[in-house]
C-alpha cells in the first residue's frame, strides 16, 4: 500500500526572501541562478513519463506492489543550486530530481542527484547510476547534441545515453531553488527511508568521486550493490550479448563483491537481482528468497534462471558502450585516488 506521510514536506515552498544558501564548506560560494541552472540542465528522457510508460508496457508481469507504486508516484520538481569553488574557476551545478515515491525498492520520497561540473569551458556530470552509486559522463556544450541521461523507471536512477533522441527529450523542466530550508527540511524527516541522505557532498561536491558513492559513508549493503554493478559494467564491455555480459558480471560479483567468507553480503546481492526483476530489466521465474545460496548461484545464472528483457537489452547494452577505465576514478576537481568501492 502506498502511503505518503511527508507529501507536504516534499512540496514545501518558501518565500524567496526567506531562502538562504549557507550549507557549504569554507571557501565555497553558493547561490541560485535559474538561467545558469536551466541552461546547463543535462538532456534527459523519462523523468516525467517513464514510470507510467513502464506500467503501460509491462504492468501485467510486474508484482502487484510495483504496479501500484508506479501508478501513484508523482514527480515533484528539479531543485538546484550553484556552488563555486573558491578562486579555482570550477563550478558545480547541483540538481536534485525529486519524486514523492519510488517503486523499487518501495519507499516514500526519492531524491536523485545529478551534479554538473564546469571547468574552464569543459562540462561533465556525476550522476546516480543506482542506489547512489556515482558515475561520470562527459557532456557537450549547452544546447548541442550529445550525451544525456535516460531515467530508469521504478528505480529513478540514470543511465548514460549517447544521444538522447529529440522526440523523447524531457521538455519544460524548471529548476527550482535548492535552498538551505529545503535541504534542512528533507534532512530532518524523522523516518529513515524518505529522508535525504546526501550530506557532505552537497556541502562540498568537489570531493565527490566517480565511480564512488554520493553518501560519504555508505553502509555495507550499498557498497556491495555498487561493487556488483561495477563488475556488471566491466563484463558488458567484454561481451556483445547483454545477457552473457550480465550473467558473467553477476558471477564475477559473487566472487569479488560477496565472497565465500562474507555471505552476509548475499542479502544485498539478491536484493539487486530482485530489483532488476521488479523494474522489468530481467525476468526470473520467481523472486529470490533466503533459499538462494552459495551452492546454487553459479548453476542458476548459467542455466538461464535469469533472462534479459527487451528493456534490459537496451539498458545493459547502453552500459556496455560506456568506457570504464582509470580516467573515471576522478574527484570532481582534478586529482585522482582510489574509489571507495
Amino acid at each position: 500500500m502506498v502511503v505518503k506521510k511527508y507529501r507536504d514536506l516534499l512540496h514545501v515552498e518558501f518565500p524567496p526572501s526567506k531562502m538562504t544558501f549557507n550549507q557549504r564548506t569554507g571557501g565555497n560560494h553558493v547561490f541560485y541562478d535559474k538561467h545558469l541552472l536551466e541552461a546547463n540542465l543535462p538532456p534527459t528522457t523519462g523523468v516525467m513519463t517513464a514510470d507510467k510508460t513502464l506500467l503501460k508496457s509491462l504492468g501485467k508481469v510486474l508484482p502487484d506492489g510495483t504496479r501500484e507504486a508506479l501508478q501513484e508516484t508523482e514527480f515533484v520538481n528539479v531543485f538546484g543550486r550553484v556552488v563555486e569553488q573558491g578562486h579555482s574557476g570550477v563550478t558545480c551545478l547541483q540538481y536534485l530530481y525529486v519524486w514523492d515515491y519510488q517503486a523499487v525498492p518501495a519507499h516514500e520520497a526519492d531524491y536523485e542527484p545529478v551534479f554538473v561540473f564546469i571547468d574552464h569551458g569543459q562540462r561533465h556530470a556525476i550522476y546516480d547510476l543506482v542506489h547512489y552509486c556515482s558515475r561520470r559522463l562527459d557532456l557537450a556544450h549547452p544546447g548541442a547534441d550529445g550525451p544525456g541521461l535516460r531515467m530508469v523507471p521504478g528505480w529513478h536512477s540514470f543511465l548514460p545515453d549517447g544521444k538522447v533522441p529529440s522526440g523523447s527529450l524531457d521538455r519544460g523542466l524548471e529548476v527550482h531553488p535548492l535552498s538551505d530550508q529545503h535541504l534542512e527540511t528533507w534532512w530532518s524527516i524523522p523516518d529513515e527511508e524518505p529522508r535525504l541522505k546526501i550530506h557532505e557532498y552537497v556541502r562540498d561536491p568537489f570531493l565527490l568521486e566517480a565511480p564512488g558513492h554520493f553518501m560519504e559513508k555508505p553502509d555495507e549493503n550499498a557498497r556491495t550493490i555498487c561493487c556488483t554493478f561495477l563488475e556488471i559494467e566491466r563484463a558488458l564491455q567484454e561481451f556483445k550479448d547483454p545477457r552473457v555480459g550480465l550473467v558473467e558480471g553477476m558471477k564475477r560479483a559473487f566472487v569479488n563483491c560477496v565472497g565465500f567468507l562474507a555471505l552476509h553480503r548475499l542479502v544485498a546481492y539478491v536484493q539487486l537481482l530482485n530489483e532488476m526483476n521488479n523494474v522489468g530489466l530481467v525476468s526470473m521465474p520467481a523472486p529470490l528468497g533466503a533459499g538462494f545460496n552459495i551452492a546454487t548461484i553459479g548453476d542458476k545464472l548459467r542455466d538461464g534462471f535469469v533472462s534479459v528483457t527487451n528493456a534490459g537489452k537496451s539498458f545493459f547494452g547502453g552500459m556496455g558502450s560506456v568506457k570504464d577505465d582509470d580516467s573515471d576514478k576522478k574527484k570532481a576537481g582534478s586529482s585522482v585516488k582510489d574509489s571507495i568501492i
